[in-house]
Formats: C-alpha cells, sequence, structure tokens
C-alpha cells in the first residue's frame, strides 16, 4: 500500500532539526584531525618547557590535555555508532561543545601555568604563539557551533591578556593590548565564517531535499501522489519475474471510472481532480502493504497485487475480494464542495504470470479486459480472456478510422421524417452515416458507442450541427421552412455536459444565420438527469434561446416520470422498444398511452418512433399522438431525397407487416 504524502519544493519539515544535525556532524567530522594536532602541540610545548617549568606542572597538565583529548576521542567514537538515533541531538550538541570549551579552558590554563617569570623571551613567544594558533584553529574547526567557536577562542586568549597584564613591562602590556584587538577580530571572523557555513548547509539540506522531491515525482503522480506508469512497470517486472521462480499467481487489476469525462466537463477540472485524489485514499484503504496502487493518468488506476497465491482459482478469488472492497468504497459517495456524487468504475483483471509474463504485455491484457466491462455494462469487473486481444484491435480499427472521417469530412447526413397524426410532414431527425471507404454507408449503430466511450463524440456532433444548418439553408431555399419544421439533433451525454455546450451551439446557428425554432435538441433522459440542478439551467437557457427541447427515449430509463415535471421541456420521444409492439403487448399499450395522456396534461407534445405498421400508426392517432416517425412513413433518406419526400403532396403508408 502506498502512503499518501503531499511532496514540496520548499523547505522540509524537518529542516531545523536537519540543519542542527548537520552543525553536529560538522563539529564532530574533523574531531581525530584536531585531537591529533592538540596532541602534537602539546607535547612539543612540554619538551619546549622543560627546562623553565616545574616538571610536575608540565606532567599534569600535559596528563590533563591527554585525559581530554581520549575522552573526546571516544565520545567521537560513540557519536559515530549512534547518530543516527533520534532523540539524541541535543546531547551530542551539548557533548560536542563541552568538549571544545574543556578543551579551551585547559589551553587558557598554560598562559597561568606555562609562561615563565623573568627574562625567558624564548619560551614564553612559544607558549603566546602556540596560544594564538591554538585559537585560531579552533574558531576555523569549531565554525559550525559558534557558541563552541566563541568559547573556546577567548578561554584561550583572555587568560593570556591577564597574565601578559600581570607580568607587566612595556612589551607585554602593548603585545595584550594587541591581543585585544585579535580577539574582536577573531569573534567577527567566527560569526563571518558560521553564517557563510550555514548558508552553505542550509543551501545543501534544500537541494538535497529538491533531489528527494524530483526523484519522488519521476516515480509518482503529481495529483494523487500514487505511483505513476513509471514505477509501476518496474515493480511489475519484478513481481512477474518472483512469481515465475516461486510458481506464484499475482493480479493485475486496471480500474477506470465510468463517465468521468461528464463529471470533469460539467463540475470542471478542479472537482474532478479532487475526485481523484479523493479516491486514490479510497483505493489504498482496500489494499495490504504488499499491494501498490497506481495512477496511470486521467481516471485509469491500477491495483498490482503480487503472489495471491499457488492456485488460480484461489489468486482469482482474492483477486475479487480486493475488487468487492474497491466497488463498496466507491459506492459511497464523493463529497465535492456541498454536492455528493456518485461513481462506479468498469474493472478488468490480468492475472500473472498466467496472461503475460512481461509488464507491457500484461497492462494491455488488463485493459483489454477493463474495456470488455464497459462493454457489458459497466460498474462491474471482467477477467483476461485472448479473444478480447482480438476485439480490442477491431477497437482501435474502428476508432482509427472513425478518427480518419471526422478529419477528411467522411460523415453524411440522412433525415428520418416527422408527420402530424393528420399526415403532414413538420420536420425530421438528422440521423449520422459513415462514409466508409471499404463498407460504404455505415449505420450510427456500429460506432456511435465506440465515439462516446472514446471521446469522438464531441467532434462528431459538432459536424453533425454543421451539416445540419447547412441543409437548413437549402431546406429555406426549397421553401420548406415553415414556423412548424423542425429538424432534430441527437445531443450526446458528453455534448451536454460540456460547460461550453451552450454557447457553442449558438455560436454555430449565428454562423449560419439559423432560427434557433427550426432546431430540436433530443437529449436522452440519462443526460438530463446526471446532475438535475445544472441540467434546469442549462435547458432554460436553450429555451431562452428559442430551441424546442425533447427527452430523447423517454421509457427506456428508470427515473423519468420523477423528475420529467421538474424540466423545462417541450417534447418527448418514447422510445421505439414500447412502440413497436402495442399492437400484440398490452403492457407496452398502456404505458404508451398513458405516456401521451401524461404528456398532453403537463402541456408536452409526443413524438412516436419505430412506427413500423398501420395498426400501430391507427393506434397512437387514437391515443391523441401528436407525430410520429418511423419506417411506415419513411426510411432515412439524404437530403435531396427529404426535399422531394417533403414536397410530395400525399404521404404514402408503407407498411412493414405486409
Amino acid at each position: 500500500m502506498t502512503e499518501y504524502t503531499d511532496p514540496s519544493l520548499s523547505d522540509p519539515p524537518d529542516f531545523a532539526a536537519r540543519f542542527r544535525e548537520n552543525q553536529v556532524e560538522l563539529s564532530f567530522t574533523g574531531l581525530p584531525a584536531s585531537l591529533s594536532a592538540i596532541m602534537i602541540n602539546t607535547t612539543v610545548i612540554v619538551i619546549a618547557q622543560w627546562s623553565v617549568i616545574q616538571w610536575q606542572i608540565l606532567v599534569g597538565w600535559f596528563t590533563g590535555m591527554l585525559g581530554l583529548s581520549l575522552y573526546r576521542y571516544q565520545t567521537y567514537r560513540i557519536y559515530q555508532a549512534r547518530k543516527s538515533k533520534e532523540g539524541s541531538l541535543k546531547i551530542w550538541r551539548k557533548r560536542a561543545i563541552a568538549g571544545t570549551l574543556a578543551s579551551g579552558a585547559i589551553w587558557g590554563s598554560a598562559a597561568f601555568l606555562l609562561v615563565p617569570l623573568g627574562e625567558q623571551s624564548f619560551h614564553q613567544t612559544i607558549i603566546i604563539a602556540s596560544l594564538i594558533g591554538m585559537a585560531a584553529g579552533g574558531v576555523i574547526t569549531q565554525a559550525a557551533l559558534l557558541p563552541a567557536s566563541l568559547g573556546y577562542m577567548l578561554l584561550v586568549i583572555i587568560p593570556l591578556i591577564i597574565r601578559l597584564f600581570t607580568l607587566g613591562g612595556p612589551a607585554n602590556i602593548g603585545l595584550s593590548f594587541m591581543l585585544c584587538i585579535y580577539v574582536i577580530v577573531m569573534a567577527s571572523g567566527a560569526i563571518s565564517i558560521n553564517r557563510n557555513l550555514s548558508e552553505s548547509l542550509a543551501m545543501n539540506i534544500r537541494q538535497r531535499h529538491s533531489r528527494k522531491i524530483i526523484e519522488h515525482l519521476a516515480y509518482h503522480d503529481a495529483l494523487t501522489n500514487l505511483p505513476n506508469r513509471r514505477l509501476l512497470t518496474e515493480r511489475l517486472s519484478k513481481d512477474i519475474a518472483r512469481s515465475i521462480h516461486h510458481s506464484h499467481i499475482g493480479a493485475l487489476i486496471y480500474l477506470d471510472l465510468d463517465n468521468f469525462k461528464t463529471l470533469n466537463d460539467s463540475m470542471g477540472h478542479q472537482q474532478g481532480d479532487e475526485l481523484l485524489k479523493q479516491l486514490a485514499l479510497r483505493l489504498n484503504s482496500c489494499l495490504s502493504d504488499e499491494d501498490t496502487a497506481t495512477r496511470l493518468g486521467g481516471d485509469e488506476f491500477v491495483l498490482l497485487m503480487p503472489e495471491l497465491a499457488d492456485q488460480e482459482s484461489e489468486a482469482l478469488r482474492l483477486a475479487e475480494l480486493t475488487i468487492e472492497k474497491v466497488q463498496e468504497n466507491l459506492a459511497r459517495p464523493f463529497l465535492l464542495g456541498h454536492r455528493e456524487i456518485h461513481m462506479s468504475a468498469s474493472i478488468g483483471i490480468a492475472l500473472f504470470p498466467l496472461h503475460g509474463d512481461n509488464a507491457d504485455d500484461l497492462l494491455k491484457r488488463a485493459d483489454f479486459a477493463m474495456y470488455r466491462a464497459k462493454a457489458i455494462g459497466r460498474n462491474t469487473m471482467s477477467l483476461y480472456d485472448p479473444e478480447m486481444q482480438e476485439q480490442a484491435h477491431l477497437l482501435m480499427t474502428l476508432e482509427q478510422g472513425l478518427r480518419n472521417a471526422l478529419r477528411n469530412n467522411g460523415l453524411v447526413i440522412h433525415y428520418q421524417p416527422f408527420v402530424s397524426i393528420d399526415g403532414e410532414v413538420i420536420g425530421g431527425e438528422a440521423l449520422v452515416r459513415w462514409h466508409h471507404p471499404q463498407d460504404g454507408l455505415v449505420a450510427p449503430d456500429s460506432f456511435i458507442e465506440h465515439a462516446e466511450q472514446s471521446g469522438l463524440i464531441i467532434e462528431l456532433g459538432r459536424q453533425v450541427l454543421e451539416q445540419v444548418c447547412q441543409h437548413l439553408n437549402r431546406l429555406a431555399e426549397s421553401g420548406l421552412l415553415t414556423d412548424q419544421f423542425k429538424i432534430s439533433i441527437n445531443v450526446s451525454p458528453l455534448q451536454f455536459a460540456d460547460r461550453n455546450f451552450v454557447s457553442d451551439i449558438q455560436t454555430t446557428i449565428d454562423r449560419y444565420n439559423i432560427d434557433a425554432k427550426h432546431l430540436l435538441l433530443e437529449i436522452t433522459e440519462n443526460a438530463l438527469l446526471s446532475d438535475l440542478g445544472e441540467t434546469i439551467s442549462k435547458l432554460k437557457q436553450l429555451r431562452e434561446a428559442n430551441f424546442t427541447l425533447a427527452i430523447d427515449d423517454f421509457g427506456s430509463g428508470q427515473s423519468s416520470l420523477a423528475y420529467i415535471k421538474k424540466l423545462p421541456i417541450d417534447l418527448i420521444k418514447i422510445d421505439r422498444i414500447l412502440v413497436k409492439d402495442i399492437t400484440r403487448e398490452k403492457t407496452d399499450a398502456v404505458i404508451v398511452e398513458g405516456t401521451i395522456d401524461m404528456a398532453r396534461k403537463l402541456g408536452l407534445k409526443v413524438v412516436a418512433e419505430g412506427v413500423e405498421e398501420q395498426l400501430t400508426f391507427e393506434l397512437l392517432k387514437r391515443y391523441a399522438c401528436n407525430i410520429v416517425q418511423g419506417d411506415i412513413i419513411a426510411k432515412p433518406m439524404d437530403l435531396e431525397g427529404f426535399i422531394d419526400f417533403c414536397q410530395q403532396q400525399e404521404i404514402k403508408f408503407a407498411d412493414s407487416s405486409s
């Protein structure tokens, strides 16, 4: 399971602790060399002063320095062994400062113990020069810890100044004044060196922190902080190798949110990102420490579950238990602002090494299984099957062909007439066809669903609207655009969810100088009910712009009756599934008659689509249905055929039952 954190390129949260730790580290790092220099200098002084200072004093002073140096070296050894332990930093800092000050005190005592009386200029010079040198060396070696650096220098030099004053004489007093100036200069230097060293330490800490963050971002998703594809591929490759070696079976679970693009387009990317971050936390809560949740990009996530079991059936069972946990977590609403959003996911499963012995193949196959889950109804799971690869190839070919059609104006519009119950042609439905280079005209049933899944439906809808606007001008030239004449256009859920939908469609009709009253927008009830407040707002804008609005495929969903009274619409289209059997199925007839009666009382018109038989037409007429559409009137036709049909004097029905 991947821990969720919030990476930042600013100072690390423990910057102060790291800074102090580096100060102590520097103080201890050069200690062995400093102690060696101290003992060498101590030995030289003892030898030089042996003839002028009592040997007991020299031995005592040397022993004190040696004992302290050995203690400090032992402290250094212990620090090296224990420095990684947290909570001991203050202790080591105090020990470093205390050892330095103790050393300074012993050196300072030399001014009183080892400076000979009388005219012993050579021996005095040795002590004075040694103390000045040791003070300067201490300022530099202990610069990281300013209290140690300043304290050491003062403990070494101040006793010497006092000693020189007490000795008297112009030379000694003059030298003591010079040493006072020396103290001021050395103190200023100590502060300056400490400041420069501190800045260097701080920069080094920040650089190391930045490198860690950059390395982290190279392997993690910036939005959710989950591992990314790169880290997943590395871990998956290792887990596959281990599974093969140990004869264990693992699972790769590919998860894609259903209708996330609709939510993202309607509520904005900021809310979409917030949902993805919440989802990342929920996915992690479903996994064990050995498992990995990964975001590949967009709304695609992968769960890696290594070495689940020795048997395929047991590995699959354990993977499905995790998926059930994921689905339960997804079933809980996501709180975005003040809204509760419900989401589901399509999930594909691939087992390794059964379904692939390398990371790339396994990811593709889990992806195939996920698309299969989408195809069979979404909010479900599917296990990889080798046949899926062929189906995926067909879908990729279909998508590429559709992209080419959109680039090369490969779409054509046919029209199926609307006829009033009195037999007057009052418009038609625009039905898109794909002019395939090999297969000829391809009906929308073969590609619309995939266009929606791939997001191509947005561009497809835009091109349909462009062509319809051009054709409306042609219909106007033919004298067909009466006030009641309308061309209907199907609006996909993705189009309707787009925040710019209303302005985009208005801009297009303005460019072609089309009056909005000649356009009927057919929107499925599923698209309308996803966010009722936003839906009502958009529908009101469209009605104010003079568009006619219809609920398409009415009766195919489950929530229409609960919300129909709230929606500012003009018309409902009864789904062909209900209409086609009303002469044979009493239940369908009751539903259709009830729907027409309800619509009439609500002030709505009704279109019955899929009318194929004369008896069906007569029954709808008896129910007082306003408008009919279907093969009994005419099959979809190109623009010229549609114009000819609209201009004929009498409508002849073609009963498909005969």
